[in-house]
């Protein structure tokens, strides 16, 4: 019965292929759930913390923090395969959330006084320190994400994909929807603290649906993904050498990181002229929320009704230039709203239904797109190159976009015209690359190709 419901909004489905995407979906929900949770927590609790005017610094740092993340992860992806690699990353996120989750709470317990021999090496930091060492938590915990794709990557053939992403994206997009009406309706109730700590809780559950899934798929698909793993080790650094020596793995890159440098832009006037619309930390945190379920609420209308009508329908390449173009035409909206005189609350939500635009649609359309960009390539490409580009990749956007939000942090109105202007000519550069890599991805499907 659910079988057929799925083949009529989705197409023909097999009673095996549902059981894999039921699973892959309760996986991604509890990945995307936690992450949602943190990702709407993050910005309040470091503003409480630290303040939001330091929060471009914030994420330039970042770029370093999750540089080593990721050499460490490149190391693992060598040493264990993917069920120990879900038990390990999994089981240190998870111990990490239960620590901040503590620290956040108790931040004078982590406070050095002056009078402390340390207290010469912190002086100069900003804040309290536990508000930076949540943030760069928070921020990197996006790996997990990153294992789990290339996990689903590495055991998918393209038939499958086009049928299974979407419906995955979906389906995750009600935990993603319920993590953030959990914050948005639960923080007066519960308190950020705790909310920080079943984000450890679900992070732990992950690696037990791991294991569910490997039994139940057939010993074709099990052969298929041990002589992968069975593959020739490789550098710390290969992931970054396979980026810059191959043009593909380079379009790849860009599709995959250049929106972050609009959205860090976007998000960043958003919630600068939040802190001065919002006097409380709850204020705050409930609008976060707000943002965060707006966005899922994109994310799950399309991917039900157009991720997968416009991959069958139009092909990948159509769906790798849509996404630019419709985040230049609201971008041409915000400029225009630039010359209108509105109240700083009205700016504060004409950003917050663009910001929404900009990220739904990330998420929805080009997030999947992207994934099957990366089928007709090697296990190395799969997770080192993934890797880097998901984390490390996407932490220089961002890092970009806060280098331009930095320059104009005590002037928000050049910010919002001149940012504005800097996002648009970065969109035109976005679809010169859409079109090479999906003609280059049509032309790899037709000989039957991949990228080594």
């Amino acid at each position: 019965m659910l079988s057929g419901f799925l083949r009529a909004l989705w197409g023909d489905l097999s009673i095996q292929e549902v059981k894999k995407i039921i699973l892959l979906s309760c996986i991604i929900t509890l990945i995307l759930g936690s992450y949602w949770i943190l990702k709407v927590l993050k910005n309040p609790i470091f503003n409480d913390l630290v303040g939001m005017k330091f929060q471009p610094y914030a994420k330039i740092i970042s770029i370093f923090i999750v540089a080593l993340v990721i050499l460490i992860y490149s190391k693992l992806v060598d040493l264990f395969d993917k069920k120990t690699l879900f038990n390990i990353i999994c089981g240190f996120y998870s111990a990490l959330f239960f620590f901040t989750c503590f620290a956040t709470k108790n931040s004078e317990c982590f406070s050095i006084d002056d009078s402390s021999k340390f207290y010469h090496l912190v002086v100069w930091i900003p804040g309290k320190i536990i508000g930076w060492i949540s943030y760069f938590a928070f921020e990197s915990s996006s790996l997990l994400m990153i294992l789990f794709w290339a996990f689903v990557v590495s055991i998918t053939k393209p038939d499958f994909a086009k049928k299974g992403y979407a419906i995955i994206v979906t389906c995750a997009q009600i935990g993603t929807i319920l993590g953030t009406a959990i914050v948005t309706y639960g923080v007066k109730i519960i308190g950020s603290y705790l909310l920080i700590g079943l984000c450890g809780f679900l992070v732990l559950l992950v690696p037990f649906l791991i294991r569910l899934y490997m039994l139940i798929i057939t010993k074709k698909e099990l052969a298929y993904i041990s002589v992968d793993d069975n593959k020739s080790k490789t550098s710390f650094f290969e992931g970054l050498k396979l980026i810059v020596t191959r043009p593909y793995v380079i379009g790849i890159l860009i599709i995959s990181t250049i929106y972050e440098i609009i959205g860090t832009v976007l998000e960043f006037q958003m919630n600068m002229i939040a802190t001065e619309v919002l006097i409380s930390r709850d204020l705050f945190v409930a609008f976060s929320g707000k943002y965060g379920m707006s966005i899922n609420s994109v994310v799950l209308l399309f991917s039900l009704l157009g991720t997968n009508f416009f991959m069958r329908r139009f092909g990948l390449k159509f769906c790798l230039i849509f996404y630019p173009a419709s985040v230049g035409t609201v971008l041409l909206g915000l400029l225009g709203v630039n010359f209108i005189e509105i109240t700083k609350t009205q700016v504060m939500w004409v950003l917050f239904v663009t910001a929404v635009v900009v990220r739904g649609l990330g998420y929805a359309l080009n997030n999947p797109t992207k994934e099957v960009m990366y089928i007709p390539t090697t296990k190395d490409i799969r997770f080192k190159a993934k890797g880097w580009i998901e984390s490390f990749g996407s932490r220089c956007s961002k890092g970009s976009g806060s280098i331009i939000t930095a320059a104009y942090t005590k002037n928000l109105s050049d910010l919002l015209i001149f940012g504005t202007l800097i996002s648009l000519g970065i969109v035109g550069v976005w679809i010169i690359v859409a079109n090479l890599l999906g003609n280059k991805f049509n032309k790899l499907q037709k000989e039957n190709a991949i990228i080594e």
